[in-house]
């Protein structure tokens, strides 16, 4: 619960100011529902990657979700700007350094089931606010927003411009941010995003994404109509489907419904979603439908696909037969997801996303797939990396938003380091602070993604918090 009454009184010394949070902390609860209406209006958007336009580079559901904040930003009177729809700001504060807080407003698929309350309606229920984005991102980057009209209202003294970033294509690899930085629009000196976990993130694991293909040549013994399930990859394969010509032997079991009609066998598994970064935490479908029907004889392709995916991936989640197993006392050891798959009469793939803690390096990791890929008679279709984050823990940036989660919450946690990857990667000098707290439930990226009201808010106070002290010189 948000704690009203406590006085955080804060000493002085260099680089810290010398007021108390409370002033910030009841100017965004006297904003409460202005804050959670504007969330709410965003959070109907359905803004999923779709089809590129001329005017909306990532479809038209990102671009509304981007203009929607960008209006939002005038009508409270700031100044704005856009990187062509592609990233957006609201800015307030004069100075040369910036200081910049990055989130986005593109949302990974809903998915078709699983759901209490629709995923895109925006609904509270006994203080809770469900659907997707209301934490990844837009309930904690337009409460950023807010923020700053708290920071402008109360006419607190600041040294550093602040700058709220949000981007529309962070799901689908943070292309939006690579044109932020490619096209020379101006940097922050200092940042972070609240897109992770308090109390603050200082290190994130390297990435690398893999699309894995090849054409269909040989039917085999059994044709495949279809194969395939998976909503992103950088999601656990939630459901997968497989449709054959004629009959399959293959025992119906938990998860597993077998279905024959017109010639067809139609085999379906249902599993358990979970973010890419943390595939132990959720059931594969695809490995267990392929292990279902792993008995048939299949021959061509198919039997070749299959089994790359079953003797190289299975149930691994740490890479080993892949060659990409590394271990960190500080940062931890590799995970592996298997994300997207589909296999027809003509083409197949998957998608593989790694990542790997501070002593891996990527050239060794991604030579290792490609090795294994090659030998099996695949291609890299599209790879991508991300860097390795790392920052000092007695650097600025962290003592800074340590202090602020200290005493907003009086709490003594100490600073993570995770596999997921943020925003915090595409800047430098930035960290990944908030909007969860590490005992939440994990609901980003699976149904019922939802936050109870009062977390929320208490995160947008820490926010605030952390955006005034980076400001502060």
């Amino acid at each position: 619960m948000i704690n009203h009454k406590k006085n955080y009184q804060i000493r002085i010394r260099k680089g810290e100011s010398n007021m108390s949070y409370d002033a910030l902390n009841n100017k965004i609860l006297e904003m409460k529902d202005e804050i959670l209406a504007s969330i709410q209006q965003n959070m109907r958007i359905e803004s999923v990657r779709g089809e590129a336009k001329p005017d909306a580079p990532y479809g038209e559901g990102p671009k509304a979700a981007l203009t929607d904040v960008l209006e939002l930003g005038k009508r409270l009177g700031f100044k704005t700007g856009h990187a062509d729809n592609r990233m957006g700001w609201i800015e307030y504060g004069e100075g040369e350094e910036m200081v910049g807080v990055l989130g986005h407003v593109d949302v990974v698929p809903a998915g078709a089931e699983g759901w209490t309350y629709p995923p895109f309606a925006a609904e509270i229920h006994d203080n809770i606010l469900w659907g997707r984005g209301c934490l990844d991102d837009k309930g904690p980057i337009i409460g950023a927003v807010y923020a700053l009209k708290a920071i402008r209202d109360l006419q607190l003294p600041i040294d550093r411009r602040i700058r709220v970033l949000f981007g529309s294509d962070e799901e689908c690899g943070c292309s939006c941010a690579d044109y932020y930085v490619n096209n020379g629009y101006e940097m922050p000196t200092i940042g972070f995003t609240p897109d992770g976990d308090f109390p603050l993130i200082f290190c994130e694991k390297g990435m690398s994404h893999f699309i894995i293909g090849g054409d269909v040549k040989d039917k085999g013994d059994i044709e495949v109509e279809y194969f395939g399930g998976g909503l992103a990859l950088n999601v656990v394969t939630p459901k997968c489907k497989l449709v054959v010509k004629g009959k399959l032997n293959v025992t119906p079991t938990e998860g597993i419904t077998v279905t024959e009609e017109d010639g067809k066998t139609i085999v379906e598994a249902v599993g358990l979603s979970a973010h890419g970064s943390t595939p132990e935490l959720g059931v594969n479908a695809a490995i267990k439908l392929l292990n279902a029907v792993k008995e048939n004889h299949f021959g061509g392709d198919f039997q070749r696909y299959m089994d790359f995916i079953l003797d190289k991936i299975g149930t691994e989640v740490h890479g080993e037969s892949l060659g990409v197993h590394y271990t960190d006392e500080e940062t931890g050891e590799t995970s592996l997801n298997l994300g997207v798959l589909h296999f027809d009469d003509k083409e197949m793939s998957f998608t593989l996303d790694i990542r790997y803690p501070k002593n891996a390096e990527a050239e060794e990791v991604d030579s290792s797939v490609v090795k294994h890929i090659t030998e099996a008679g695949f291609v890299v279709r599209e790879k991508t990396n991300a860097h390795l984050l790392y920052v000092p823990k007695d650097s600025e940036l962290v003592t800074k938003l340590m202090k602020v989660f200290k005493e907003e919450t009086g709490r003594d946690d100490k600073p993570l380091a995770i596999g997921g990857g943020t925003y915090a990667k595409e800047f430098p000098n930035m960290v990944a602070f908030g909007p969860c707290f590490v005992e939440d439930p994990a609901v980003i990226h699976q149904p019922n993604e939802r936050v109870e009201i009062d977390k929320l808010m208490q995160a947008i106070q820490i926010t605030a918090a952390g955006m005034y002290e980076l400001a502060v010189k």
